[in-house]
């Protein structure tokens, strides 16, 4: 795999359908959790403190008691050092996303270890959700890489055991994109 992955990198090919490289194509994000309404504006992140009701941020998002924190989940490709990475959504209690609110600004979310969640974001699109989790918190500003500790669950075994090429092109087909020519003509 890693020969294929390192030609596949390097490849100046660009996916058919929407003209990304294929490494562009190892970070994919969802833009608001799958319970969200498709029509709620992302507002600025103070939003969430000024409004009330349903609000969508770049971080943060409130749909009636719902709570969700924009996380990352990622999937390591191979032996080496290459991974993708998912910006996904996971829901969280009220009491974690108030805490997590209120430490943010001053980057301190380290502070509250690892929380409980569920995935809110269908991996890969069309599967079930939610999906238990835990949220662990990131240093310097980054947001909470999740665990998947759902069991038996195939993303969870996926996130254990890494993705091979065949993984990889099937995650890349289920979001739309088709790179079969760039596996058979690089």
């Amino acid at each position: 795999m890693d020969r294929d992955l390192a030609r596949l990198m390097n490849s100046r090919r660009k996916c058919r359908c929407c003209g990304a490289s294929f490494a562009q194509l190892l970070s994919l994000e969802y833009d608001r959790p799958d319970p969200c309404p498709p029509d709620l504006p992302k507002l600025d992140n103070s939003a969430l403190l000024m409004e009330r009701g349903d609000v969508l941020t770049e971080d943060f998002c409130r749909v009636d008691d719902y709570r969700f924190l924009r996380s990352v989940l990622v999937l390591q490709l191979g032996d080496g050092p290459n991974e993708m990475v998912l910006g996904v959504w996971c829901a969280v209690s009220i009491d974690h996303f108030d805490a997590y609110v209120d430490l943010f600004d001053g980057q301190e979310t380290t502070d509250l270890g690892s929380i409980p969640g569920w995935l809110s974001s269908a991996v890969p699109p069309g599967s079930e959700i939610p999906m238990s989790c835990v949220l662990h918190m990131q240093p310097d500003d980054q947001r909470p890489e999740v665990e998947i500790t759902e069991r038996g669950n195939e993303l969870k075994m996926l996130q254990e055991t890494g993705l091979d090429l065949m993984d990889l092109l099937q995650i890349l087909h289920d979001y739309g994109h088709d790179l079969a020519s760039l596996v058979h003509d690089s």
